[in-house]
C-alpha cells in the first residue's frame, strides 16, 4: 500500500479479496465509482502492486473520450493498444480476446483493470460481457473503474454481469482524521485540529484536493496551525474552484447551464431552471442527476451543496451574462407569483433597475422582510432603491433607519457601492457597522471611508455617529488615548446619535473609562430590549461582556455574555453566535471554569478568518490562556502569533486591544526564551507609547520585566503593578503582581515575595478570577505564608477590623459614627479603610459595596479545606 493511500484501507481491503476469491477459480467483477479526484487510481495503483506481489498478471487499459466512438479501443488498451494475432481471420475478436485471458491464467491469476470506463466503447462493453460469461471459473478479476457521473448503464450494457450480480464500491469523501492523517505526512510536526477542519472542509474532503492543498501549503512554509489556517483557507478555495469548474468543462453543454441555473435561482426548481437557461425538462432531470453524481448538489434536491460552490460557479460566469440571467430570473419569479423575497433577491443584485416594476417589486420585498424581522435583508433592498432613484426621499429615510439592524456585516460589500456617492448616509452607515463589526477586509474600507470625511466644527445632530466612528478608528489605529477619547466624549454629549454609542464605548473602555463605557452601552441595549431588536441587543451585550471582563467585572460579564448566547441560540445568527460564544469562553476562562470554556469553545462554528474582523483574534486569545492554564505553552504561543498576524492585517495597533505581544512575552519568558520575546516586547512598547495612556505603559512594563532577569526585572514589574494599579487592567495586574512575587523569591526575599503573592490572591478574589487566585496562593504558601485553602470570602482578604470598618462604611456611616460604634479612634478607621480600599482595589467608598457583595459571592460558591 502506498504511504499516500490515506482513509481508502477498507477499500483497498474489498479489492485485494475480490483478488483472493478470483484466485480461487471464482471469476468477479468489481465497479469502482467516484467523482474526480476521489483515489480511483491511486487505489488502482495499489492493487496493482499488490497482485505482482501475489504473482497475479495484470492487464491495465484506460478509456478516452476520443476512444469512445473507436470500436475495441477499450479492450486493446488493456494489450498496449493492439490487438493480439490471429492464427486465423475467421476467428472473431472477441474469442481472440479470450483465449488470450485464459492462456494467461495458465501462469495464475489474472486482474484486469480498466479505468475511466464512463467512455467505454459499446464493442469493449460486449466482450467483457462474453468475457465474463465465458470464463466465469477462470481465477480472472475485472476491476472497473468510472466517474460517478458515468453515463454507462451496466444493466443494459453488461446484462450476463447484471443478471449474475457485481460488487460495486462508492467513494465518497475523506474523514476529518483522515485528512489529519494526510496533514501528518506533509508536516513534520503534528497539525492542529482547527488547521485540520478549515483544510477539510474546503476541500470536502477529496483526496486529491487535500493533497494539492497540503502540498503547495508546505512549499510555502506554511505551518499547519491557527497561523496558517488563513492561507489554508484562500489557497484551498482557490483549488476547488479550480476542480469544480474542470469538472464541469468533461461535462454537455447543457450540463453547464443547468447548474449556472441553480446557481443564480439558489432554489430547487428544476422546472424554472430549465425556463431560465433554456434547457428542456428531460434534459435537466439528466443535468441534475449527473451534478448529484459529482456531489455538486445535495443528494436529496436539486440545491447547490454550498455558498463556496455557488460563488464558484458564479463567479465563472460573464457579467453580462449573469445580470441578464438575474433579470430574466426576477422576471419569471415575479410573473410567476412567486413571493416578493424571492424575486428582491435578484433585483438587488443587479446593478441598474431600468423597469419601473422592478423598484415597485424591491419596495414590496423590503417591506416583507421588514414585517418577518429580517431588518438587514429589508436595508439590502432599500439600498439598490437609493442608488436607482437617489430622488427617493422614503426609500433613502427606511434605508438610513434599518441598517445595522439584524447581520449587517453580510452586507458590507453590496453596501459600500450603495453609499459611495451619498454622504450623509455613507457616514450613518459606517457608523452602524462599526458597533456590530465587520469583515476583515471592510474594516479596511470602512477606515479608509471615515478617514477621508471632513471634521465637523461642532457635533450637530447626524454627525454624532462620524465623530464616534472616526475615534473608534483612530484608536484601533493606535493613535493619542487622549485625542481618541476625547472625539468619544464629544459623540457623546448629545442626546441624538444613537449609533454614537457603541464605537465611543469601545474607545472609553481601551483608555481605562469603564464606567463610562457601560453607561454608553446601557442606552443601547435598552433601546434593542424595548423594540425587540435582538441582533442588536444580542451584539451590545457581547460588547458590554468584554468591557467588564478586561475591567474584572466577572459576574457581570458572564450575565451578559450569557444572554447573549441565548439571544443568538434562539435566532440561529452564524456570526452572532461566533461573536457570544467568544464572549462566554472568554469570561469562563478568566473565571478558571476551563473545561467548560474549552466547551463552549469546541461548539462554535467554523469562523471564516477571511472575514472574522473582532471574533477570531479574540477566540485565538482564548484559546491561548486555555493553553496556558492546562500547560500548553506552545500551543499558547500559536495562537497567540497567529492572533498578532491577524491584526497586523487589520490594521490594529492599539496596545489595550487583543495585548497577544505581553501574553506571548510571558509564554516564552516561562519557556526559557526570553531572547524571542525581544520582537514582541519592541512591538508592545513602540504601540504602548503612541497610545501614551497608563494602562499601556503598564503593559510595556510588565512584557518588558517579564523577561528581564535580576533586580532589574524587578525593578520593572514593581513599576509595572504600581502602574496598574491606577488602571482597569487588573487582570494584568494581578500577572504584575505574580510574576514580581516570582522575581522577589528567586532573589530570597521571601517577605517581600509573599507581599505581593498576597495581593495577587486578593486582587483575584475580588475580580472572581479563581484560577489565578489559587495559583497565587499556592506560591504564597511556598513563600513560606499561609491562607485559608478556600480563598473565597470577607474573612480571607479582610482583618477582622478591616471587615467590620468596612462594613460600616459601605452602609454609609462616617468615620467618626465607625469609630464610636466600634469604639476604636478615627485614625484607626482612616488606617483600616485605606487598606481595605488597596485590598479590594476600589477608589472609594462608592465601590465599596458591591466590592464586598463580589466576595461574600465568591465566598459563598468556594469550597474551604476540611
Amino acid at each position: 500500500m502506498s504511504s499516500r493511500l490515506v482513509g481508502r484501507e477498507a477499500e483497498l481491503r474489498a479489492l485485494a479479496s475480490g483478488l483472493d476469491k478470483a484466485a480461487q477459480g471464482s471469476a468477479c467483477m468489481i465497479l469502482m465509482r467516484g467523482p474526480a479526484g476521489s483515489g480511483k487510481t491511486a487505489l488502482l495503483d495499489a492493487l496493482e502492486r499488490h497482485a505482482r506481489r501475489a504473482g497475479a498478471t495484470i492487464l491495465r487499459g484506460a478509456c478516452s473520450p476520443a476512444g469512445a466512438s473507436l470500436p475495441w479501443h477499450a479492450a486493446q488498451s488493456l494489450f498496449c493498444g493492439a490487438p493480439p494475432h490471429a492464427e486465423s481471420t475467421a476467428v472473431p475478436l472477441s474469442h481472440r480476446l479470450l483465449r488470450r485471458v485464459t492462456k494467461a491464467t495458465a501462469a495464475g491469476p489474472v486482474a484486469i483493470m480498466l479505468d475511466d470506463t464512463q467512455w467505454c466503447d459499446e464493442e469493449s462493453l460486449a466482450w467483457l460481457d462474453f468475457l465474463m460469461n465465458r470464463g466465469h471459473h477462470l481465477p480472472l478479476l475485472v476491476l472497473l473503474a468510472q466517474h460517478r457521473s458515468g453515463l454507462v448503464n451496466w444493466r443494459q450494457a453488461v446484462p450476463g454481469v447484471a443478471a449474475r450480480g457485481h460488487r460495486t464500491i462508492d467513494l465518497g469523501a475523506l474523514l476529518g482524521e483522515d485528512a489529519a492523517e494526510l496533514a501528518r505526512q506533509w508536516w513534520d510536526a503534528v497539525p492542529e485540529k482547527p488547521f485540520v477542519r478549515v483544510c477539510h472542509g474546503v476541500c470536502r474532503g477529496n483526496p486529491a484536493l487535500l493533497v494539492r492543498l497540503f502540498a503547495r501549503l508546505s512549499e510555502k512554509g506554511v505551518p499547519a496551525d491557527a497561523r496558517g489556517e488563513l492561507r489554508a483557507q484562500e489557497l484551498g478555495a482557490e483549488l476547488f474552484a479550480g476542480h469544480l469548474l474542470a469538472t464541469l468543462d468533461r461535462q454537455p453543454e447543457y450540463v453547464r447551464k443547468v447548474v449556472e441555473a441553480l446557481a443564480v435561482l439558489g432554489q430547487a426548481d428544476e422546472e424554472l431552471a430549465g425556463m431560465l437557461c433554456g434547457v428542456s425538462e428531460p434534459l435537466v432531470a439528466a443535468a441534475i442527476d449527473i451534478l448529484r453524481d459529482e456531489g455538486i448538489i445535495d443528494a436529496g434536491l436539486a440545491e447547490l451543496t454550498d455558498d463556496q460552490v455557488r460563488t464558484s460557479v458564479l463567479s465563472a460566469m460573464p457579467a453580462g451574462t449573469l445580470d441578464r440571467w438575474r433579470s430574466r430570473a426576477a422576471r419569471l419569479l415575479n410573473d410567476g407569483g412567486r413571493p416578493v423575497e424571492e424575486v428582491g433577491a435578484q433585483l438587488a443584485l443587479l446593478p441598474r433597475l431600468p423597469e419601473p416594476w422592478m423598484r415597485d417589486a424591491l419596495r414590496a420585498a423590503a417591506r416583507s422582510a421588514e414585517r418577518d424581522g429580517s431588518l438587514g435583508t429589508a436595508a439590502r433592498y432599500l439600498g439598490r432603491m437609493v442608488v436607482a432613484d437617489p430622488a427617493d426621499i422614503d426609500a433613502q429615510a427606511d434605508f438610513a433607519r434599518l441598517i445595522g439592524h439584524d447581520d449587517p456585516s453580510d452586507s458590507v460589500p453590496e453596501l459600500d457601492g450603495v453609499v459611495a456617492d451619498n454622504h450623509e448616509l455613507r457616514k450613518l452607515v459606517w457608523s452602524a457597522l462599526s458597533m456590530v463589526g465587520g469583515r476583515r477586509r471592510s474594516g479596511k474600507v470602512i477606515s479608509e471611508h471615515v478617514l477621508a470625511m471632513g471634521m465637523p466644527e461642532a457635533p450637530a445632530a447626524g454627525e454624532r455617529e462620524s465623530l464616534a466612528m472616526r475615534s473608534m478608528i483612530w484608536a484601533m489605529s493606535g493613535s493619542s488615548a487622549e485625542v481618541c477619547v476625547a472625539l468619544a466624549r464629544r459623540a457623546l454629549s448629545g442626546g441624538d446619535g444613537i449609533w454614537a454609542l457603541g464605537p465611543a464605548a469601545c474607545v472609553l473602555s481601551l483608555a481605562d473609562k469603564v464606567e463610562e463605557a457601560v453607561q454608553a452601552m446601557d442606552p443601547i441595549i435598552a433601546r434593542a430590549t424595548e423594540h425587540g431588536d435582538d441582533w442588536v441587543w444580542m451584539m451590545a451585550l457581547s460588547t458590554r461582556s468584554r468591557i467588564l471582563g478586561d475591567a474584572g467585572e466577572l459576574d457581570r460579564a458572564l450575565a451578559d455574555a450569557t444572554r447573549a448566547v441565548e439571544l443568538a441560540d434562539e435566532r440561529s445568527w452564524s456570526k452572532g453566535v461566533s461573536a457570544s460564544r467568544a464572549a462566554l469562553a472568554a469570561v469562563l476562562v478568566q473565571r478558571g471554569d476551563i473545561d467548560q470554556a474549552a466547551s463552549v469553545l469546541r461548539r462554535l462554528p467554523a469562523l471564516d478568518v477571511t472575514e472574522s474582523f473582532l471574533d477570531y483574534p479574540w477566540v485565538l486569545m482564548t484559546r491561548s490562556h486555555l493553553a496556558v492554564s492546562r500547560g500548553d505553552l506552545e500551543g499558547a504561543l500559536s495562537a497567540l502569533t497567529a492572533c498578532g498576524a491577524l491584526l497586523a492585517d487589520a490594521g490594529v495597533r492599539n496596545p489595550k486591544f487583543m495585548p497577544w505581544w505581553l501574553d506571548a512575552a510571558c509564554v516564552l519568558a516561562d519557556l526559557g526564551r526570553r531572547h524571542e520575546a525581544e520582537e514582541f516586547v519592541e512591538h508592545g512598547e513602540r504601540l504602548a507609547a503612541d497610545w501614551g495612556d497608563a494602562s499601556g505603559r503598564g503593559f510595556a512594563l510588565l512584557a518588558r520585566g517579564a523577561i528581564t532577569e535580576g533586580s532589574e526585572g524587578v525593578d520593572l514589574l514593581a513599576e509595572s503593578a504600581e502602574t496598574l494599579a491606577g488602571t482597569s487592567a487588573r487582570w494584568y495586574r494581578v500577572r504584575a503582581e505574580s510574576l514580581l512575587g516570582e522575581a522577589l523569591l528567586r532573589k530570597d526575599d521571601r517577605e517581600g515575595a509573599r507581599r505581593h503573592f498576597r495581593q495577587a490572591v486578593y486582587l483575584s478574589v475580588r475580580c472572581g478570577f479563581s484560577a489565578l487566585a489559587a495559583r497565587a496562593r499556592d506560591r504564597l504558601v511556598a513563600a513560606g505564608g499561609w491562607m485559608n485553602q478556600g480563598v473565597g470570602g470577607v474573612k480571607d482578604v479582610l482583618t477582622t477590623g478591616e471587615r467590620r470598618v468596612a462594613e460600616l462604611a459601605a452602609a454609609g456611616a462616617t468615620n467618626r459614627e465607625i469609630a464610636h460604634a466600634l469604639r476604636i479612634a478615627v485614625r484607626t478607621v482612616e488606617i483600616h479603610l485605606t487598606s481595605v480600599f488597596r485590598k479590594l482595589d476600589v477608589s472609594g467608598r462608592t465601590d465599596l459595596g458591591r466590592a464586598l457583595d463580589l466576595l461574600g459571592k465568591v465566598g459563598r460558591n468556594t469550597p474551604t479545606a476540611g
